[in-house]
């Protein structure tokens, strides 16, 4: 059955970024996680992604993805504004401009066929996917590092209860990954 992961890396204290928005010191060396077993793992198991438009802009040269990203599968942007020029696609990745969150999902999921759906980076694109019911597990890594300030991963869900089973841990350097699934008997 197709999940929706939503994933995020912070520092102990809960934040994704410092309070400049820059996340370098979560990913000391990124290049190397790119090549850990828990990255190689998500990008054999994620048959499609959805991304904010902010993640989607923070890559610049939007063309690259089809060359460089590591996630080459289909790709649904929640945007209602979709860029002027579509971005290059190859066989396995394509671009899909959603302007409604739940829409994105269903496509994804469509698209996915028996593999998951990863939601990479925003914060308020997983908090609106918590928000409506859409996330079946997070993956949570956790640098050992007190940022202090900064934005925050949790911020902005309101009163909303959610109940989590804890599935396994993986530790990977000095990272921490918890992977959760989302109980909704509660």
């Amino acid at each position: 059955m197709t999940k929706v992961i939503f994933g995020m890396t912070m520092s102990l204290d809960g934040f994704i970024s410092d309070s400049d928005g820059n996340i370098s010191m979560l990913y000391p060396n990124h290049q190397e996680f790119g090549k850990s077993e828990i990255m190689q793992e998500a990008v054999r198991d994620t048959g499609a992604v959805i991304m904010g438009r902010r993640t989607f802009e923070r890559a610049g040269d939007s063309d690259h993805y089809a060359a460089d990203y590591e996630f080459q599968v289909p790709i649904f942007v929640v945007t209602n504004t979709p860029p002027d020029k579509k971005p290059k696609e190859n066989e396995h990745l394509s671009f899909n401009f959603v302007d409604e969150i739940e829409k994105a999902v269903q496509l994804a999921k469509q698209a996915a066929g028996d593999k998951d759906v990863t939601v990479v980076g925003g914060v308020s694109m997983g908090q609106q996917l918590l928000k409506a019911g859409l996330v079946d597990e997070l993956q949570i890594g956790i640098m050992p590092l007190l940022l202090g300030s900064g934005q925050k991963l949790f911020d902005g869900l309101g009163e909303l209860p959610v109940t989590l089973e804890k599935m396994r841990v993986i530790e990977t350097g000095a990272r921490t990954d918890i992977f959760f699934a989302i109980n909704r008997k509660t």
